[in-house]
């Protein structure tokens, strides 16, 4: 709709035409009425509207809400259960073996470092630090080992107990770990199925296998029975120790007799009450019942005495 202005000049009204600078003010002010609109309407639509895309998108966001809840639960009642069924391996192990279960990890990460890619990205304090931690460990374990050296030095160079006079070969020549049966603690009787007192370790081996003495000694008792441990001999050794060897054939030594390293007292058989043929072999001091995966240390490498002790730990039923 044009618009027309009164003229003083020639006494009428004539026609007003709009400049350049108000055209253009007015193409501002209703682009600017028409992006504020379009901008009202996008975020009206936004916030109360969806679009299909965005529904889909919500409900998996909710479903994946759910299954996250329902899992981490799960999580829970599973690392529950999991700390539950550690705390009764140990009791178990406790109560069968008279000892905490074995640990089968054969590298532990001792220090920050797992890695040598890792030196680089590590800062110097933690380096520094790291390094202390270490060379503290280490020093420690030399000091340890350091003062068992000496004792068992000063043991040794006392005249007392010589070498020889410690137990610490097997009884059985040519010896695998996987002979090895169950040793200390809480055993399941073969026979009548029930836990008992299993107070050495049971060497599994074929009848007429040498045994020998694990230590020099003096024999101090010589038995022939057809029931219990069945024939056995008892061997003295210094410092207070005793060997027993159970369920032996035949018996080659005689009370009094003393005995090297190494002599030949029997042979394995399957006398008294022995589910097969094999040796039980007990280590005692004083009034104390050792253990003899303890003293196998002359004659085995690390990798068979670590088998032969797992071997010994795990087996859960005696052979008498």
């Amino acid at each position: 709709m044009a618009r027309y202005v009164y003229d003083r000049e020639k006494g009428g009204f004539v026609r007003n035409r709009p400049g350049l600078k108000t055209v253009l003010l007015a193409i501002v002010k209703y682009t600017a009425a028409i992006l504020f609109a379009a901008v009202i309407f996008y975020v009206v639509s936004a916030l109360f509207f969806s679009t299909d895309r965005e529904r889909r998108l919500e409900h998996e966001r909710d479903l994946l809400a759910g299954e996250y809840a329902a899992l981490s639960k799960q999580l829970d009642l599973v690392e529950g259960t999991v700390g539950n069924l550690r705390v009764r391996d140990r009791e178990i192990y406790n109560e069968l073996f008279n000892a905490d279960p074995p640990n089968y990890i054969t590298e532990e990460r001792d220090t920050l470092i797992s890695a040598a890619g890792e030196l680089e990205s590590l800062p110097e304090s933690d380096l520094i630090w790291d390094a202390y931690a270490l060379s503290s460990r280490m020093e420690s374990t030399a000091s340890q080992v350091s003062r068992w050296l000496t004792e068992i030095d000063t043991l040794l160079s006392g005249g007392t107990v010589t070498p020889t006079a410690i137990p610490s070969v097997v009884p059985l020549t040519r010896f695998s770990p996987m002979q090895a049966g169950a040793s200390v603690g809480k055993k399941v009787n073969p026979f009548y199925k029930t836990i008992h007192d299993h107070e050495g370790i049971d060497l599994v081996a074929p009848p007429g296998t040498p045994v020998r003495c694990t230590a020099e000694g003096k024999v101090t008792r010589v038995e022939r029975s057809e029931k219990g441990m069945g024939n056995q001999v008892t061997v003295s050794h210094k410092g207070g120790i005793e060997t027993v060897y159970a369920h032996l054939d035949a018996i080659r030594v005689s009370v009094g007799q003393t005995l090297r390293q190494g002599a030949v007292i029997g042979t394995v058989g399957q006398t008294g009450s022995c589910f097969a043929p094999c040796l039980h072999y007990e280590v005692r001091r004083g009034d104390f019942v050792q253990d003899p995966v303890n003293y196998f240390f002359a004659e085995l490498t690390p990798e068979n005495y670590r088998d032969m002790m797992i071997v010994a730990l795990t087996t859960g039923q005696s052979m008498d």
